[in-house]
């Protein structure tokens, strides 16, 4: 059990005889629970029924996050909002099409989805008819339900037939559902299943070591600061079929993901790798040109070799996938795989599986950086930050573990449980009767665009009574359209309740003064990128502008990655008001920064 991904799930207490909750045994029972045990012993997954009872407690739990798939409904049930259904299978009863879903959470693995499809596909309508019949055969009918006997078996008796009746087209369905599972509806390529199936059926244990993947990586991140959804859309079209020029017959293209493409590409040893990559660069730059956009994109490629041991084609994807993201760091065009890197790709993997074990051991640490004042040096506020404080790696910065929480969607865990260790520190302080030091926290733009956002933050900050104000709430500047107004919804609701609101890393893209109008801010935090370039003629002209156009806009104007004399001089002619960076502090732990505020304080007063 060590090794697999725990899913939770929430039951229907109350579906005879899919799913059903036992007082008795204190367990699910019923076709649905046998299904996913089933799929947990043939799988890396380990499925978990959340705590039961006869109390219907789905929505509460799916809303709070709580769990992962939520369970037990037909095509009759309303579904919840942020759940993806799935179909686990369909009879006719009375002339009435009856349909079973189960639902996803934001909060499902990476991977569920499709390979609990994958494996409900499997299962015939004969084993679904036996496992209904089981079900009638272990209810117990002393138990408080509202059905008798009779009414169950009948039931029992109508859908193990209306199943046996239909199967034949269910499974015409499955056949026609297949081709629109494995299509990637915006590209037309085939996706990730699609490229699964295909490997499977082409490539075996002697012609492998003859492919290579290539994985297209496209940062979309940047793409979505610089364009909306629909330029975004188009941009990954073209590249499709730039890629799909320069691919022969038994190469197989297929977007994998929202980021890119994988080519499962047949070696040719006559190729030149580079002249082959370039002309399909070339291509793809083209579309500045082909639509007149001014401004260059992002794309890089990695290369991974198939080996003889190489059996997993996700796995293989994955790496070719993060060489792709270490070539576009590295402002390289591509970067085939070695052993090297792939060994730092298992290692991040191996911390991936230990993220859930390591917030339930509150190995994630409080740190805090702090902030001054330019004219007095002194200690006015702090920033947040986290540290993983590994039990056999030792600290942990940032940089490694978030873009992992990233890609497994469960950044806003620490996001929620940063913010609950900051209200922690102000309330240790104002117990020490220091009542003025203020902290910022960072919050992914994903979770401060959440529609549950501003109300998850009041359940942890009610419990504390330090003022709302020392809480400084700091967004990031990379966003999606779609997502501005339930932003400006939190910002203004969460401005109502107290706290205070900044914009992170302001200046290092092409909205930022168009964020300004978006959202009610009440500071800016200047990036570190214009404080380096602060004594060119230019740098040293746009600094002062926005310092000045923060200041007549009634904003706070906080500083990062100061860290010489020269530069704190400059920033106090500019009438910067709050300041940071390593010539003052770095960052600390929450025991230690605490021993220092207290210090101060007592000095000064």
């Amino acid at each position: 059990m060590e090794d697999k991904i725990i899913v939770y799930v929430a039951g229907n207490p109350n579906s005879y005889p899919m799913e059903y909750y036992d007082s008795q045994t204190k367990t699910y029972k019923g076709v649905i629970p046998q299904i996913l045990k089933e799929f947990s012993d043939k799988s890396q997954y380990e499925v978990i029924y959340y705590e039961g009872g006869v109390i219907d407690k789905r929505e509460h739990l799916a809303k709070n996050k709580q769990v992962d798939i939520v369970s037990g409904f037909s095509n009759s049930d309303e579904i919840y909002e942020n759940t993806q259904k799935e179909e686990v299978f369909n009879a006719v009863i009375n002339n009435n099409n009856v349909s079973y879903y189960i639902c996803y959470t934001d909060t499902a693995p990476e991977g569920l989805k499709y390979e609990l499809n994958k494996f409900l596909s499997s299962v015939t309508q004969e084993e679904i008819s036996g496992l209904l019949i089981s079900s009638a055969e272990n209810i117990d009918y002393s138990a408080s339900n509202n059905l008798t006997v009779y009414a169950l078996s009948f039931i029992i008796i109508v859908l193990f037939c209306a199943v046996v009746l239909t199967a034949q087209r269910c499974k015409k369905k499955l056949k026609s559902a297949r081709i629109l599972i494995e299509t990637d509806e915006l590209t037309g390529l085939g996706n990730l299943e699609y490229l699964t199936n295909r490997f499977q059926h082409i490539v075996n244990n002697k012609t492998k070591v003859l492919y290579k993947v290539v994985f297209f990586y496209v940062d979309t991140d940047r793409l979505h600061r610089i364009g909306n959804s629909q330029e975004v859309d188009a941009f990954f079209k073209f590249c499709a079929q730039a890629v799909k020029k320069h691919v022969s017959d038994n190469d197989i293209l297929a977007r994998v993901s929202y980021s890119g493409f994988a080519l499962l590409k047949y070696h040719n040893s006559n190729e030149d790798l580079n002249s082959w990559l370039n002309l399909i660069f070339n291509e793809i730059h083209s579309y500045r040109k082909v639509y007149q956009k001014n401004f260059d994109l992002s794309v890089s490629a990695g290369i991974y070799k198939i080996k003889a041991g190489d059996i997993n084609i996700k796995e293989i994807v994955f790496n070719s996938l993060q060489c792709a993201r270490m070539a576009q760091k590295n402002d390289e065009m591509y970067l085939i795989c070695t052993d090297e890197i792939l060994d730092s790709f298992a290692e991040k993997r191996q911390l991936q599986a230990n993220i859930e074990q390591a917030f339930l051991r509150n190995e994630f640490q409080l740190y805090i950086q702090f902030y001054v004042e330019p004219d007095t040096y002194k200690i006015v506020g702090g920033e947040a930050l986290s540290r993983w404080n590994h039990p056999q790696k030792g600290i942990i910065k940032p940089d490694v573990f978030v873009p992992l929480m990233e890609g497994e969607r469960n950044i806003s865990k620490l996001d929620y449980y940063s913010l609950n260790k900051t209200c922690m520190f102000l309330e240790s302080l104002l117990e020490n009767n220091v009542d003025t030091f203020f902290m910022s926290c960072n919050f992914s733009r994903d979770t401060f665009s959440a529609d549950n956002f501003a109300d998850e933050c009041k359940k942890i900050i009610d419990r504390y009574s330090f003022p709302k104000e020392l809480l400084i709430f700091e967004i990031t500047e990379s966003t999606y359209e779609k997502n501005i107004p339930q932003i400006q919804s939190n910002v203004l609701e969460l401005k109502k309740y107290g706290v205070r609101i900044a914009l992170d890393d302001f200046g290092e893209g092409f909205t930022s003064f168009y964020d300004l109008q978006k959202y009610k801010i009440d500071g800016i935090k200047l990036d570190k990128g214009l404080i380096d370039n602060m004594f060119s003629k230019s740098g040293g002209e746009i600094l002062k502008a926005m310092i000045r156009v923060g200041h007549n806009l009634g904003m706070t104007i906080l500083a990062e990655g100061v860290e010489t004399v020269q530069q704190v001089e400059k920033l106090k002619i500019m009438e910067c008001d709050v300041i940071q960076g390593f010539h003052f502090f770095v960052p600390m732990p929450d025991w230690k920064a605490k021993e220092q505020i207290l210090k101060d304080f007592h000095t000064d007063n």
